[in-house]
């Protein structure tokens, strides 16, 4: 009976072992963890662990099942089952990888998308691996290409990233459609076998991407941008009764909550021409904050607009 129910014993760490690396989030502890008694520890008893887990990993062998150790994982090398894709399913399937790799995607969906692809990656037979490795290649030589049509303009953007002028881009936008934008280069950004300029754009305070290709023309001014006055400006203000339930956030927005009655708004790099626009016409249903020295601007501007209005007396 003893002998029965160590082997039962075994063949469920078998069976979580291969459910472990079918999972491919397998390490040496984790391993170590599924085919120990009890409580891991260090020394010399981690030699006597390696000889169970090669038993182990020698009794997947012997069913097929390889396993390679690599960079401190173990890796199972031909899973249960493989998937076999055709030239044209995998190139939909590299699209969705693609896909994947998208700014525009939130994140949380990013990372699940890369784990489904991860997994079906893992399954892949080795004549799709082939498949895939070749089209990798085709890749990396159209990138080769993309790069040297547009080398001048990457050349460009990259010395207009670098210095602090106003750049005016003429691009085409996602409908097709010829947008023109004054901005501040940030940074070029290389993904999905294609360029991208982030800027932002000097209206709406907000960052965007825009691919080389979709760019008709692009140049510097003579203006500086103010980045000290312009970038990574925070005004906090406040708002209260009807305008406070009615009140839509801009995207560079958020509610940080009610303060006696008060919604406070936390607005943050938006064109402070455009801001202050918006708080004088709110009138005394919105109070500012801070900062200080855009406090005491508004202050400043109320204050001349009231002398326009002085009463008069009547002689």
């Amino acid at each position: 009976m003893e002998n029965s129910s160590k082997q039962i014993d075994s063949c469920i760490k078998m069976f979580a072992l291969l459910k472990l690396l079918l999972e491919d989030n397998a390490n040496f502890n984790q391993v170590i963890k599924v085919i120990s008694d009890g409580p891991q520890s260090t020394g010399s008893e981690n030699s006597n662990y390696s000889v169970t887990l090669n038993k182990y990993l020698n009794t997947l062998k012997i069913f097929g099942l390889n396993v390679k150790k690599e960079r401190g994982q173990y890796h199972l090398l031909n899973p249960l089952f493989k998937i076999n894709l055709t030239a044209q399913e995998l190139k939909a399937f590299l699209l969705l990888k693609r896909y994947s790799e998208s700014e525009e995607l939130e994140e949380s969906m990013r990372e699940e998308l890369t784990k489904i692809i991860r997994a079906f990656e893992l399954r892949f037979s080795e004549s799709t691996q082939m498949l895939a490795k070749a089209n990798e290649s085709q890749h990396n030589a159209n990138f080769n290409f993309y790069y040297k049509k547009f080398t001048d303009k990457l050349d460009t953007c990259s010395k207009f990233c670098r210095e602090d002028y106003i750049v005016e881009i003429i691009y085409y936008d996602k409908k097709n459609k010829e947008k023109k934008i004054n901005c501040k280069a940030l940074d070029l950004n290389y993904r999905s076998g294609a360029v991208f300029l982030e800027v932002l754009d000097l209206t709406s305070r907000l960052t965007s991407q825009i691919s080389l290709d979709k760019i008709i023309s692009i140049k510097q001014s003579h203006s500086k941008t103010d980045s000290a006055k312009n970038m990574n400006r925070v005004v906090v203000f406040g708002l209260k009764g009807r305008l406070a339930k009615n009140y839509k956030l801009r995207k560079w927005e958020y509610a940080r909550g009610i303060e006696n009655e008060w919604l406070i708004i936390v607005n943050r790099d938006e064109n402070e021409d455009e801001l202050t626009k918006r708080i004088l016409k709110y009138g005394d249903s919105c109070k500012v904050y801070g900062p200080l020295d855009y406090k005491n601007k508004i202050y400043s501007t109320f204050s001349e607009i009231l002398k326009l209005y002085e009463p008069e007396t009547t002689s």
